[in-house]
């Protein structure tokens, strides 16, 4: 963006927009000064009464309803006073979102993860292969024993992280929950694929068809990228956690127990 008087022109173009198509304004991360995180302003713009926003629906595999999109904006005439916080200092504005975009995308992962370990149990109780029903035979019986004990231990993390970041104070949280977020986000997603592909084989070919028995574990399976990889894919999270725990900071040894938090 470059500033010209009291306005900005802003250019350029982003993919994967979350609901961009039903947008009426963008909070839109721009270049305004030098290299790296010092020079990104935040500002808003108004598709109505800006000429030069374009948007483009994107056909993904999954998560069909989230209306993504790929969003270009030429020539782009935005008042100064839509500059959200202090020119250059937008980087600042984009990192507190973080841990909270994170701790949704967990709460959703966990949830899907549960209901695909409800539907394959439902399923199995119902379902019979040489004369018994699938809950009868031990390695059905193994899978979802394994699915549940990934689902619990998910939903556990989560509500301790939940409370830790409701009563933390907010500056120390963001600091401080930074890397055990990342980390809860990126297993969040690991645990939602292990149960799709687990409710997949429970279910055979009626999952591999968009309609029928098997139509909700079909679809979950197309949506895990959508939690691998937005918000910090499940490596840059991971890399992320060790950088910002005392491990990334020291070449000392560390004392695990005294990093546990309590609340």
């Amino acid at each position: 963006a470059k500033k010209e008087g009291d306005h900005y022109i802003v250019n350029g173009n982003k993919k994967w927009i979350t609901n961009g198509i039903f947008s009426d304004y963008f909070t839109v991360a721009v270049r305004t000064g030098e290299k790296g995180m010092r020079g990104v302003s935040m500002m808003l713009l108004e598709r109505d009464t800006m000429p030069g926003i374009d948007t483009k629906r994107m056909d993904c595999q999954g998560v069909w309803p989230s209306g993504t999109t790929y969003v270009e904006f030429d020539n782009v005439k935005v008042p100064a006073k839509n500059l959200i916080g202090q020119e250059n200092e937008g980087f600042k504005v984009i990192m507190k979102n973080f841990n909270h975009e994170r701790w949704g995308f967990v709460v959703q992962a966990n949830r899907f993860s549960r209901c695909l370990l409800e539907d394959s149990w439902n399923y199995a109780t119902k379902r019979a292969t040489f004369g018994k029903k699938l809950m009868e035979h031990p390695v059905i019986r193994w899978k979802l024993a394994e699915m549940a004990r990934q689902v619990e231990a998910t939903h556990n993390w989560l509500e301790n992280m939940t409370l830790q970041m409701c009563e933390m104070p907010k500056e120390q949280a963001m600091t401080v929950l930074g890397g055990p977020i990342a980390l809860m986000k990126a297993h969040s997603s690991k645990v939602f694929e292990y149960c799709a592909r687990e409710a997949r084989q429970i279910f055979g070919g009626n999952a591999y068809t968009r309609t029928g028995l098997g139509e909700r574990v079909e679809r979950l399976y197309r949506d895990v990228g959508a939690y691998a990889i937005p918000g910090g894919s499940e490596e840059i999270l991971l890399d992320l956690a060790i950088h910002q725990g005392p491990v990334g900071r020291s070449s000392e040894p560390v004392d695990y127990d005294a990093m546990l938090l309590t609340c």
